[in-house]
């Protein structure tokens, strides 16, 4: 049987090509290096050229359901009260916060600021430095892209979530203050900084750090009380004095200790503030 060999013309042309690729590698990264990416974005951007596949984030549903909003541990802060009950239609939160590789793929893309990571990783840590109007922008590019609406969730559905529905859990996961170091990243674990997401136990709804990471956006204005909240599970905006330049942050984060990483936390920042300890996770309307 004749064995046939490649000739030297086609092994010449199989090495150009080869010698082609990893010049534009080198190249390529090198300038965009010197746009300032880091070597891991710069391969992101490259590789944005060639492959079109965008994985969507992993998504959990989450029944209907009512509970109590607020203060239900009578702690006494007049932000948490008065207490209310609220009845939550069935929705998707993702299972993660926005990680970096998510949100990095969608800053090269559309020319935006790209995060800074403090030196503490990217890759599948928690997006952070990222303000309101960011998560809003990444949502809409997520839903042009996969056509699938995204958005952020309400605060009422946030915490709906974290407290694993009408469970009244305190912590994300947990009534109990010993066992919250197994569900989330804060001052006694962290190291002083983010960890990879999914590193601690998940809820009862199969959600993992709503307690501690990062803080996390939602889609509703800041009130100062609860008085005159929706209890249909929508988001709080304008009505009652609602002050819509600043949005509002729960879950806690890295650099705080269990008293503020309760799910009935709350604060609120304005919508352009970004932090190294503010990211977000996202939320979808349930097909009918």
């Amino acid at each position: 049987m004749k064995k046939y060999l490649p000739t030297n013309r086609r092994v010449r042309q199989v090495l150009n090509a080869a010698l082609a690729a990893m010049v534009l590698l080198v190249l390529g990264t090198s300038w965009l290096w010197q746009k300032g990416y880091t070597i891991d974005q710069a391969a992101l951007k490259l590789q944005s050229f060639f492959v079109s596949i965008l994985v969507p984030p992993q998504m959990v549903q989450i029944a209907a359901g009512s509970f109590q909003m607020g203060d239900v541990e009578k702690l006494g802060e007049s932000w948490r009260n008065p207490v209310h009950p609220v009845t939550i239609k069935p929705f998707k939160l993702g299972k993660y916060e926005v990680t970096f590789d998510e949100y990095d793929r969608f800053a090269i893309a559309t020319g935006r600021h790209l995060p800074e990571d403090q030196g503490w990783g990217r890759g599948s840590h928690p997006v952070m430095n990222v303000s309101w109007e960011d998560a809003k922008a990444y949502a809409a590019w997520l839903s042009a892209q996969t056509g699938t609406r995204y958005r952020l969730p309400t605060e009422s559905e946030w915490e709906y979530a974290a407290r694993s529905g009408d469970k009244e859990e305190q912590w994300a996961g947990t009534s109990e203050e010993s066992q919250v170091g197994a569900y989330a990243i804060f001052t006694d674990n962290s190291g002083s900084r983010t960890a990879e997401i999914g590193t601690k136990l998940q809820n009862s709804f199969g959600l993992h750090d709503l307690s501690g990471n990062v803080w996390e956006w939602v889609e509703d204005c800041a009130h100062s009380a609860y008085d005159g909240a929706p209890e249909d599970g929508t988001a709080w905006l304008e009505a009652h004095g609602g002050h819509c330049g600043a949005r509002v942050l729960r879950g806690g984060s890295w650099y705080l200790t269990p008293g503020f990483l309760r799910t009935s936390i709350r604060i609120w920042l304005y919508a352009s503030h970004r932090g190294l300890n503010v990211g977000f996770r996202l939320a979808q309307d349930m097909q009918p």
